[in-house]
């Protein structure tokens, strides 16, 4: 083989090496906030819910964004919206309060990301309207916030009770040897 060759048979293959790796990430959580990202990391370490949370979400259709905010009503210390959606891919954003601990931050964190799991596991939520639509059949109204309807859902405050349980208590662990 001449030169050439062998540099066109080389850009080839590396081409080829190249299509074959795997596209760079597309996280489903994602954020602008470190505090939030440290917090749902170093959560998602110690709590197998949260965990389950964040593998289930990066399987689905839906990408949600996290960011700080003040809560919108007194006894609000997190809440979840719905932003778009477009073919293959629904958008969310869930807020948070600055002014918790970590560990109550992760536990609101694993609170809202139940709610985003919910709307996950429910392909006709494209629209606030179908939103509302499902909390009416599987939550209920909640008091506070933006909108007139603010929902919650038994199972996300069940989550989030856990959730605050096992960073406690591995808090609890690492803190009393």
């Amino acid at each position: 083989m001449t030169g050439s060759t062998w540099t066109l048979a080389f850009l080839f293959l590396a081409a080829t090496l190249h299509a074959a790796e795997p596209a760079a990430p597309d996280p489903h959580i994602r954020s602008l906030e470190p505090g939030l990202l440290d917090a749902l990391a170093g959560g998602a370490r110690v709590s197998p819910t949260l965990e389950r949370l964040v593998d289930r979400l990066e399987a689905s259709d839906v990408v949600v964004y996290l960011r700080f905010d003040r809560s919108p009503a007194p006894n609000t210390a997190g809440h979840i919206a719905f932003l778009a959606a477009v073919p293959g891919r629904r958008y969310l954003q869930i807020s948070v309060d600055r002014r918790n601990n970590t560990c109550q931050l992760i536990a609101i964190l694993g609170h809202e990301l139940q709610h985003a799991v919910e709307i996950a596991e429910a392909p006709s939520v494209t629209t606030e309207a179908a939103l509302a639509a499902l909390y009416r059949l599987i939550g209920f109204r909640s008091s506070g916030g933006r909108n007139a309807e603010c929902f919650d859902s038994d199972l996300a405050i069940a989550t989030g009770q856990l959730i605050l349980r096992e960073v406690q208590s591995r808090y609890t662990q690492f803190t009393s040897r």
